[in-house]
């Protein structure tokens, strides 16, 4: 920018400015401006920025009361949900109460109507039923159907089978001899009754075939169904999952034992209580 000090070119005295025209304060007078196209390009873009700056800001108030009328309206859309929201429980908590009290008014009523005509059991009647049930753990030889038998026996056998899938691995004389299951049949079965401490089980003995490079092998292993009881029919209840206790480091290969007798006295006669063999 470059600074012109102005003087009067007739006195030489000092000249302001009046508008759009210039005058000496000396001699008073009088000067026209003569403005240049560069001068003009000048004043245009000043007045464009001045007019962009007021839209602006206008623009930015307009924006201010939009957001001020939409905060307005979401505020009165939220009040007029929870009005209905309200009022929406509160019919649905008068027609539960509606409902409870017609329920405990009619209820009663109805049934004491029906138990007297013999269509429904009284209240007292179910409440001696209710009381009068209860785990019924007083089993016998005689609940054992053919089917839960067989169930036991096929359950114990495949446990046996799944659980040898692989060969069995033992040194004779400094050699490693391996094992292969070939045969899985049922020995004996046994019931031990508990029915006061409603620890009753079935013991499952099966026999168990191996042969090797050296020979054969048999043992006996032991299979157990735990806390069986009878349900209301009378039928034998208990998840038929057999299983299996270690009970001797005396078994040979995962509890199976080489002496029968032995396999009994641990699997068996150790648990307690009274024994009867199940027969099919």
């Amino acid at each position: 920018m470059q600074l012109v000090n102005l003087k009067c070119p007739n006195c030489g005295g000092d000249i302001e400015k009046d508008g759009n025209s210039l005058y000496c304060k000396a001699c008073g007078a009088a000067f026209a401006v003569n403005y240049d196209e560069a001068d003009v390009e000048h004043e245009k873009l000043q007045n464009y920025d001045e007019i962009s700056r007021i839209e602006h800001e206008h623009e930015k108030e307009m924006e201010e009361i939009r957001f001020k009328q939409n905060e307005k309206s979401r505020r009165a859309a939220e009040r007029r949900e929870n009005r209905r929201k309200a009022g929406r429980e509160f019919r649905g908590r008068i027609f539960s109460l509606i409902f409870i009290l017609g329920f405990f008014s009619i209820g009663p009523l109805s049934w004491w109507f029906l138990a007297k005509q013999g269509i429904m059991p009284s209240f007292k009647e179910i409440i001696e039923q209710e009381m009068n049930q209860g785990d019924n753990y007083d089993i016998s030889i005689d609940n054992f159907t053919d089917d839960v038998i067989d169930n036991m026996i096929d359950a114990a056998v495949e446990r046996e089978k799944s659980s040898r899938k692989n060969s069995i691995s033992e040194f004779i004389d400094g050699n490693m001899n391996n094992y292969t299951l070939e045969n899985v049949e049922l020995d004996s079965m046994y019931l031990i009754t508990k029915a006061s401490e409603g620890e009753n089980r079935v013991v499952v003995i099966c026999k168990l075939e191996f042969t090797s490079e050296s020979g054969s092998k048999t043992t006996y292993d032991a299979s157990y169904y735990d806390y069986l009881k009878l349900s209301e029919n009378g039928s034998i209840v208990c998840s038929y999952a057999p299983k299996d206790i270690s009970r001797s480091d005396a078994a040979w290969k995962r509890d199976s034992f080489e002496n029968r007798d032995q396999c009994y006295r641990e699997n068996v006669l150790a648990f307690g209580g009274s024994v009867t063999e199940i027969k099919r």
